[in-house]
């Protein structure tokens, strides 16, 4: 964050060339972990503590600053993958002989979602080869779910004091990068480059009737092209809305800042419409005589995840600082709780060969009454502006890793409800343009045919064509009992087997919730023919074989 949270941060760079006394590095894809490696540096640093802060690329492109004392903070990317500003410094692990930094005192804290299956991973991948090669963990790591700032204050304040309380490594780091890990940072360096982007053309999807609004968004780069490929995402950098901002200031007054004045700074650098849990515990603290604030903090200890959610619906920032008690605050202290503003990330639903020179999303709008009245997401605002005025707005590609197409005479078979199927859409139009011989299998849902069918069109002309082989739909409210795609894919048990055997490789995109984990039950099913060992066997089998891939929200 570029404004004054009135910390004394006062911390070096890793780009200093004396070695701090401890390096905090972190890898971070939407910015939670970034956020949180910033809390404990900014807190080390008021503690009168020699920390270095940056990321774990960045830090390895000027090693001259060495290393004494590691603590690495990273979340988790994609299928288990490293993010991408630590992808580098993972390749560069990997080259490093046993014993390489034998004696280095380290911990690593790891932030995710418990309900992806890759829990951790990265985390616990960094953690497992830096003790493979020869570095001391001087804690045991920690694993942090979605209240990470709850669970990690407890676990970083006495970490960093073990950390600092052990001897310092003398060792020395190789100067060079090796060609392949050099080879590596050029190929993953293309997702960190953001560039600008113009919304040319949108279009409602979804019809009148139905609960949501989704729209199709066709983009154009100033600069030409756009270098991506079929199963990446796209993140765009929202602002807050006007509207959103002006019940900040109506409540706040506008004032000036270090960064700017109140307007900018909400406008473009924190986060105003998803609260959080440490949102919730820092608030807590800062207005100790508040009932409400206890209560709700009671219910984040509990772990009644399913609970907290429901207190958190409805509510944007603002309605939790108020509902907490704690409306009155000085705005400075309120943003000491807040995030970054974080980018929004969308499966593209355009194929580069098919679509040359442009991107198209499809986007769900978030958009309802509640009784703190009309909430809308970010990005659902700041999409429909930029497609009204034309403006120009920041993007960055977010490549994938496995979900990507296999060779083009390899069946595949794709399950995509609601606005899960964008990147199928990318996948088939990319096929249809390299006249790939292989079969593609679609399974598609949601509430109303009538409604919901997104893409119908094309994919009926696909289907004519030829080019999608199969198409199998769950509408979910069209009948009496509640029909989904795992109850598609257990009515086709014997055709998906056959699908399998003939080497298809099955991707899933959508809800990580519910659907994700109904899929995988119904595929352990199938395969297992009755027998659920063999199923889950066979599943993790595909899974290591990257035949089954998954990109869930």
């Amino acid at each position: 964050m570029t404004i004054d949270l009135g910390i004394d941060e006062g911390g070096r760079t890793m780009t200093d060339s004396e070695t701090a006394e401890l390096s905090i590095l972190f890898g971070s894809q939407t910015g939670n972990a970034e956020y949180l490696a910033y809390q404990i540096h900014a807190k080390s640093v008021k503690n009168g503590l020699d920390a270095g802060y940056a990321s774990l690329n960045d830090w390895l492109a000027d090693r001259a600053s060495g290393v004494k004392r590691l603590l690495v903070v990273t979340s988790t990317h994609d299928n288990g993958h490293m993010p991408d500003n630590a992808a580098e410094f993972w390749s560069w692990l990997q080259t490093l002989e046993r014993g390489a930094l034998d004696g280095l005192p380290y911990a690593v804290l790891s932030i995710g979602d418990s309900m992806y299956e890759d829990f951790c991973k990265a985390g616990h991948d960094i953690d497992q080869r830096l003790e493979e090669l020869g570095a001391v963990r001087i804690v045991e790591s920690i694993d942090c779910d979605i209240d990470f700032e709850f669970s990690a204050e407890r676990w970083a304040t006495p970490a960093v004091q073990s950390l600092i309380d052990a001897t310092a490594w003398d060792g020395s780091l190789p100067t060079e990068l090796p060609h392949e890990a050099d080879e590596k940072q050029s190929q993953s360096a293309i997702g960190d480059q953001a560039c600008t982007a113009r919304i040319t053309a949108s279009r409602v999807l979804s019809a009148p009737g139905s609960t949501k609004r989704v729209t199709h968004y066709e983009l154009s780069f100033d600069a030409g092209g756009f270098d991506y490929a079929p199963g990446d995402s796209l993140s765009v950098f929202v602002q807050n809305s006007d509207a959103l901002v002006d019940r900040w200031i109506g409540h706040f007054g506008d004032q000036e800042l270090a960064g700017g004045s109140l307007r900018q700074v909400l406008t473009h650098e924190v986060e105003l419409r998803l609260p959080h849990p440490g949102l919730v515990v820092g608030l807590a603290r800062r207005c100790p005589e508040s009932s409400q604030a206890a209560a709700i903090v009671a219910l984040l200890q509990s772990g009644d995840r399913e609970a907290l959610d429901a207190w958190l619906w409805g509510r944007d920032v603002l309605d939790v600082v108020i509902d907490l008690g704690c409306a009155d605050l000085s705005v400075v202290e309120i943003m000491q709780e807040l995030r970054p503003l974080q980018h929004r990330d969308y499966s593209i639903s355009s194929s580069p060969l098919r679509d040359d020179g442009q991107v198209h999303l499809t986007v769900a709008g978030v958009e309802y009454e509640s009784p703190y009245g009309r909430h809308a997401g970010a990005a659902t605002d700041y999409l429909r502006a930029r497609a009204e005025d034309g403006r120009e707005f920041e993007v960055r590609r977010v490549p994938a890793h496995e979900f990507r197409l296999p060779a083009d005479d390899v069946p595949v078979i794709m399950i995509g409800p609601g606005v899960g199927v964008a990147p199928f859409r990318a996948f088939l139009r990319e096929r249809d343009a390299r006249g790939a011989a292989g079969d593609n299998w679609l399974f598609f849902g949601d509430q109303h045919r009538a409604f919901d069918w997104l893409y119908e069109d094309e994919f009926g002309d696909l289907q004519l064509r030829g080019i999608l082989s199969r198409v199998d739909l769950a509408f979910s409210r069209d009948q009496a009992a509640k029909r989904y795609v795992q109850h598609a894919m257990r009515e086709n048990a014997r055709e998906l087997r056959k699908w399998v055997d003939a080497g298809a490789y099955i991707f899933v995109c959508g809800d990580k919730a519910r659907m994700a984990a109904d899929v995988d039950r119904a595929l352990a099913e199938i395969l297992g023919a009755g027998d659920a060992v063999a199923g889950d066997t066979l599943v993790a089998e595909l899974k290591r074989a990257e035949r089954y891939v998954k990109d869930v929200y």
